[in-house]
């Protein structure tokens, strides 16, 4: 009995690792104030989901337990592949978010 319960913590233990986000670093050539986002924040998330030939995207930003977060947009396939970050937060909207940072 206790190593059927052994084996069903294990057996749960193992679906909640299969079931992490799978993350990827991603460069950006992009320069102010783009750079600047990336370099002063702890942690630059870029969520996003594809679409045919749409890609709907948002950035989150975290900075000493704070969260900023831009509205979700949708962009076409190059430009996200061309420059990912770029593409889903707008230059003024990047600005705002390096200023609280």
């Amino acid at each position: 009995m206790k190593y059927a319960i052994i084996m069903a913590l294990s057996f749960v233990a193992f679906n909640s690792m299969a079931e992490q986000v799978q993350t990827e670093r991603v460069f950006t050539s992009a320069g102010y104030p783009y750079k600047n986002l990336i370099i002063k924040a702890e942690r630059v998330e870029l969520i996003y989901s594809e679409d045919k030939d749409k890609t709907s995207c948002r950035v989150k930003v975290y900075k000493s337990g704070n969260l900023h977060e831009s509205e979700p947009m949708e962009v076409s396939q190059k430009a996200f592949s061309s420059d990912p970050v770029q593409s889903c937060l707008a230059r003024q909207n990047a600005k705002q978010i390096l200023s609280l940072l």
